[in-house]
């Protein structure tokens, strides 16, 4: 038979075991790529000297290297010069490329959102002598966070995504499991069709949530 649904049916919670590992490394990797991004990005919007330089490089770097290379060269090349890495475990060294990778996306997220607040208002703030980091956390950016949103809601997309390179140094996550799953039954192409539904259903429940928190954003100032 080409294609066995009792297969399906039956391989299907046992690709399912990977998730929760799947979804860790993705809150793992929101969770610090969202916080050095934004640094990166205020730093960048204050044009901090030296900083805009090195931003521009590391984007290049991260756009122009694929992620599974940055895995290998993080977990099995930079293990040849430190221990720290070296006794680093796979879920943990995956995080951290994750996190570092995506961040280069989500700083120009963000830098552009930042931009895009009217500098009538910035200067609105300072002529009322606020800060310039009362001007930041009470104008810039809430406003900032509106523009931002799709855009970082689509960087998490992609955090989902990038997790399934997990596998290639051990890691039983959801592509683990069906790599493991697939190579036992010969089953490539049901299990691999379970692979594409579980990703393509966390990208519509991502859409979904988008949607909703855009709407109720831009009710705010409607």
């Amino acid at each position: 038979m080409l294609f066995s649904w009792s297969y399906l049916m039956e391989a299907f919670p046992v690709i399912l075991k990977g998730l929760p590992t799947t979804l860790m490394l993705t809150v793992i990797g929101a969770v610090f790529s969202l916080l050095l991004g934004t640094i990166l990005a205020l730093l960048n919007y204050y044009r901090v000297p030296v900083v805009v330089q090195f931003l521009k490089i590391w984007s290049s770097f991260i756009r122009g290297t694929p992620s599974v290379t940055q895995i290998f060269f993080f977990y099995y090349g930079l293990a040849r010069v430190s221990k720290l890495i070296l006794n680093m475990s796979p879920i943990v060294a995956t995080g951290v490329v994750m996190s570092l990778g995506m961040s280069a996306f989500m700083a120009e997220s963000i830098r552009g959102a930042l931009i895009s607040v009217d500098e009538g208002q910035r200067e609105a703030a300072m002529s009322l002598g606020m800060t310039g980091f009362q001007m930041t956390t009470r104008i810039v950016i809430p406003q900032a966070v509106r523009v931002a949103l799709p855009t970082l809601f689509n960087d998490m997309i992609n955090l989902f995504k990038m997790s399934s390179l997990a596998f290639t140094i051990g890691i039983r996550d959801v592509m683990g499991n069906a790599r493991i799953e697939a190579a036992a039954s010969f089953r490539f192409f049901e299990t691999y069709a379970i692979v594409m539904i579980i990703y393509w259903a966390f990208s519509l429940l991502m859409t979904g949530v988008q949607r909703q928190l855009e709407k109720r954003s831009n009710a705010i100032y409607e």
